[in-house]
């Protein structure tokens, strides 16, 4: 086949491409996506499904099956709604290194979040009081902790203290919906246990954005300890949280079985990221640990409430 003959065969083929291409690029540019990016659904979905799994859990299994629905909808129209405040409220401050995001990028403003924001709040309560005004009050309780956290405390050692306090709420509101399936004698365990797995996700989350935050004015509790003492830090929480998750099934009754698959996979995973960023800390590695230990983290309290609830 002679060159011109290549050329225009590959002319050809960009240009039946084109359009294609031209729709995906027009589609990921729109008003749409940006609005989509803003309400950040991967978190929308991931808090979704792990609520739905402890009502499930919690439960042991025999609930009826519109409760986790209910819960887990409830719970992800206020992390919609908790999402838009955040990123309002953030403007200023990604303006300085998270340009691409919808609003820091200028294709959606600041004040167009805030007004949206009750929409999914509204769904969020009408689900809520809908299946249990005090699930309903829980529901609210983690809208106002992630609204603080996004006004005041994203750049303070306090901003910790919001995720250890999501971290009781979640499972606390799954035990509230199946109260009377759900043992008493466990039921103050929730508060130690979510706190810390609460504080651990929000260290191992930060950990890789620790140079970015530090440039943006968004310095946390990372900051006050250093990366080196954090790392190590945030491992103790985790493994305080894995201790007591234990040995709250020991002292209270239940069946250890259930946690034998999270507690295993956070120790193996665990002494891999530990021996990996002992060798060599970048931010690539600190990335790698929150991929690898975040996503299942949720694991812990859900095979915990499991297990509390076969006492």
């Amino acid at each position: 086949m002679s060159i011109g003959v290549q050329r225009a065969t590959t002319l050809r083929d960009v240009s039946e491409l084109e359009p294609q291409a031209n729709w995906r690029i027009r589609l990921a540019r729109s008003r749409l996506a940006a609005w989509a990016a803003l309400c950040r659904p991967r978190t929308g979905l991931w808090l979704q499904g792990s609520s739905a799994l402890m009502v499930l859990t919690a439960a042991g299994g025999s609930i009826d099956w519109h409760l986790p629905v209910l819960y887990s909808a409830m719970v992800a129209a206020f992390a919609y709604a908790a999402a838009l405040i955040n990123n309002a409220l953030d403007s200023e401050i990604d303006a300085h290194a998270r340009l691409m995001r919808p609003i820091a990028a200028g294709r959606l403003s600041s004040r167009a979040a805030l007004l949206a924001a009750p929409i999914p709040a509204a769904l969020g309560c009408a689900i809520g009081f809908a299946t249990d005004w005090r699930v309903a009050v829980i529901g609210i309780a983690m809208l106002a902790t992630c609204t603080l956290y996004s006004w005041g405390w994203r750049g303070s050692a306090f901003g910790v203290a919001a995720f250890a306090l999501l971290g009781v709420l979640l499972p606390a509101g799954a035990i509230v919906l199946v109260e009377s399936g759900f043992p008493s004698a466990h039921a103050f365990w929730v508060i130690p246990i979510g706190a810390l797995s609460g504080a651990g996700a929000f260290m191992l989350y930060k950990l890789p954005d620790y140079e970015v935050d530090d440039v943006d004015g968004s310095r946390s509790i990372l900051h006050w300890l250093g990366v080196d003492t954090a790392i190590a830090m945030s491992w103790a929480v985790l493994a305080a949280a894995m201790a007591l998750a234990a040995s709250s099934i020991n002292v209270s009754g239940g069946n250890l079985a259930w946690l034998l698959a999270p507690l295993l996979y956070l120790i193996l995973v665990g002494l891999f990221c530990i021996r990996m960023l002992m060798r060599r800390l970048t931010e690539i590695r600190l990335r790698l640990q929150r991929s690898l230990i975040l996503p299942l983290l949720p694991l812990l309290p859900i095979m915990w409430l499991g297990a509390a609830a076969s006492a």
